[in-house]
């Protein structure tokens, strides 16, 4: 069954068997046997450097009314407040189109400390719907021994962690993410986005936290909206080709950030107030399509540029940190053969449909590990290469010029390269002319 990763992560709670829950997408209902439902998830990650901003949002229903119980792992103690729904809209917006009205944010606090063994509850918020918690916590045990204390006190008999959940808190709290936010929310049949929560905390990295959903099984589809203020070059956690990045990044300046949020905007005060306040962030809506059971980490990401690596010229640019790709010439258990010559760039497909691509004795040229055409070759047209690969069959996207839509084009006599001779594949980062990093691995065919 499909599930949608919720932006607050789902705690998986396991009940007795006399009071089993069916939980569907992942919550768990305060109730035995309710159905919950998240069809839908946004949140935005804005991140100076040192300090995140996380506006998190769900839109949830269930067959009954009912509560469920939910937990974000944090690396330091959050400010907790009201957040707005148009905040994510606004940077959605500001992608495309021009804007400049400021919106204000609403506040419901409150706090109290308290002392428990192995940790301490820091805040208590009531928010709208949501009953947050949040709870330094020292060991798994203590973890564990709130949870079940504090699910009694809502009627719960003996509620039992599972194995899975404890084995990944613990893996938390070993890297020293010691804040659990916890929250009730109460939903019901009819279908609503409930408050979007606003949370602030320190971080020297970007931050979203995944991998406490190994617990759970099915894919997860998370989006994002991420603003920055250089592009993000290393990722820590989740690899970077796990991740779609379906827009931008634009570049927004302070009164764009403003129009998102005060909020946003001061956490970027120094950054714009460089070269006389013309500085400007960045803004790009990124994608997580994966299944659950594979979030061995989180999303993790700074400005660092990996060490080692070469420096080398391509097509004109200059790349940084260029080392060859791991699995080249890129292995596979078909049987090889060889195209020498040169290629030549082919025009293929319809009046409506056309697509190009090079081709080689009558065979179009495909990159084997990526699937996609093959590219990133100097002057490939010029040269006399010899390419070792496969046949098979492969397909083109285009776009068809009267539905405007992309369609799949098969390519029966396709040639999937696996080495070029004399050739090594790189990847690296592209140095702009403006001195600027690349988020962007490129990968491309150098000469040995």
């Amino acid at each position: 069954m499909k599930k949608s990763l919720i932006l607050f992560i789902i705690f998986a709670l396991m009940f007795t068997i006399s009071s089993y829950v069916f939980a569907d997408r992942g919550s768990i209902p305060f109730q035995p046997a309710i159905r919950i439902f998240e069809p839908n998830q946004q949140a935005l990650i804005a991140w100076n450097g040192k300090e995140e901003i996380l506006i998190l949002s769900t839109k949830l229903y269930a067959d009954q009314d009912t509560k469920i119980l939910e937990v974000l792992p944090l690396p330091h103690e959050p400010e907790i407040k009201k957040s707005s729904r148009n905040v994510l809209r606004k940077a959605n917006e500001l992608l495309t189109l021009d804007h400049s009205k400021q919106l204000v944010q609403p506040i419901t606090r409150s706090s109290d400390s308290r002392q428990l063994q192995g940790g301490e509850v820091k805040q208590e918020v009531v928010i709208g719907s949501h009953d947050i918690t949040v709870v330094k916590v020292l060991n798994e045990n203590t973890f564990t021994n709130w949870v079940n204390n504090y699910l009694k006190q809502k009627g719960k008999d003996n509620p039992v962690i599972p194995e899975e959940l404890k084995k990944t808190i613990k893996k938390y709290i070993d890297k020293d993410y010691n804040f659990f936010v916890f929250d009730t929310v109460d939903v019901g049949p009819k279908p609503y986005f409930n408050e979007a929560i606003y949370y602030k905390f320190k971080s020297d990295k970007l931050y979203y936290p995944l991998e406490i959903t190994k617990s759970d099984h099915g894919e997860s589809n998370v989006s994002l909206l991420v603003l920055t203020e250089s592009n993000l070059i290393n990722f820590h956690g989740i690899q970077r080709d796990k991740i779609e990045f379906e827009k931008g990044p634009k570049l927004i300046n302070r009164s764009d950030a403003e129009f998102i949020s005060s909020d946003i905007a001061d956490l970027f005060a120094s950054h714009f107030a460089k070269n006389d306040g013309s500085e400007k962030i960045k803004l790009a809506s990124w994608k997580i399509v994966d299944d659950l059971t594979n979030f061995d980490s989180d999303l993790l990401a700074d400005y660092t540029i990996p060490k080692g690596g070469k420096e080398l010229i391509f097509m004109g640019h200059k790349y940084i940190n260029c080392v060859t790709h791991p699995n080249y010439p890129f292995e596979t258990e078909k049987t090889l053969s060889s195209l020498h010559g040169k290629a030549e760039m082919y025009l293929g497909g319809t009046r409506s449909l056309p697509w190009y691509a090079y081709s080689l004795n009558g065979k179009i040229l495909f990159n084997a590990i990526t699937g996609e055409p093959l590219g990133s070759l100097e002057n490939i047209e010029e040269k006399t290469l010899t390419f070792e690969g496969y046949s098979g069959q492969g397909y083109i996207w285009s776009e068809n010029f009267l539905t405007q839509k992309m369609e799949a084009v098969d390519i029966p006599n396709a040639f999937f390269v696996t080495d070029i001779i004399g050739y090594k594949f790189y990847s690296g980062l592209r140095v702009e002319e403006d001195g600027q990093i690349s988020g962007n691995r490129n990968s491309f065919w150098k000469k040995r």
